[in-house]
């Protein structure tokens, strides 16, 4: 962690310091129940998966805006809330985007999903690990003093979390910097449990389908 003037806050990088940094409110709306995410995806999953196959022989960059819009606006219609319409549908395509790129890069690992497509789960949490689609969280202002890195960063102080930092921990996850869809990460952080589990779903269903239509 570092005090950045520009900022007139504290930059925070280390994995069990932004999640500490997390747990303070941000001013934003409280993430959905578990229950209502679970509802709103078993609605949500069969539109996500018809649009994928629409959606399968256009190019990356449309793949990824227009699945991510009807995936978000039927999450939203399946909860009911729409404070979180903007995030999850900007979550989402940033998610596809970054996750096609990262694929692109390592052709190995493409290969993998392809003909594995059973670690879908774990290659989405690994991908989502490997380049976030949050990567800095809205910053935070400590109500209270708190210990990070072992320094007392007293209330009152700006905090900005770094998750993408956090998620390349080589701690937290050794070798951080190198995508393994077979590394089964476990804790990776999100911004936004809400907009991040829609992502995660839309993933899991759309991933896989896309490489092999790539590969023909």
């Amino acid at each position: 962690m570092h005090f950045d003037a520009d900022i007139g806050g504290w930059c925070i990088t280390r994995y069990d310091d932004v999640l500490t940094v997390l747990d303070i409110g941000a001013g934003d709306p409280d993430p959905l129940p578990k229950r209502a995410i679970a509802h709103a995806m078993k609605v949500t999953r069969p539109v996500i998966t018809l649009c994928t196959i629409e959606l399968l022989d256009t190019d990356d960059a449309t793949f990824a805006q227009s699945l991510a819009a009807t995936a978000a606006e039927a999450f939203t219609l399946a909860h009911g809330v729409e404070a979180f319409a903007a995030t999850a549908l900007a979550t989402t395509q940033a998610f596809l985007t970054n996750a096609l790129r990262a694929l692109h890069d390592h052709p190995a690992q493409t290969e993998l999903l392809r003909t594995e497509p059973e670690i879908a789960r774990d290659a989405v949490e690994e991908l989502l690990r490997f380049d976030t689609p949050i990567p800095v969280a809205p910053a935070r202002r400590t109500p209270s003093p708190v210990v990070l890195s072992g320094r007392t960063v007293e209330a009152g102080e700006v905090l900005l979390p770094f998750v993408a930092a956090a998620n390349r921990c080589s701690v937290r996850f050794p070798g951080g910097d190198r995508l393994d869809l077979r590394r089964k990460p476990v804790g990776v952080l999100s911004a936004c449990p809400t907009s991040t589990a829609l992502a995660r779903v839309t993933g899991e269903i759309a991933l896989v389908r896309r490489l092999r239509t790539a590969a023909r």
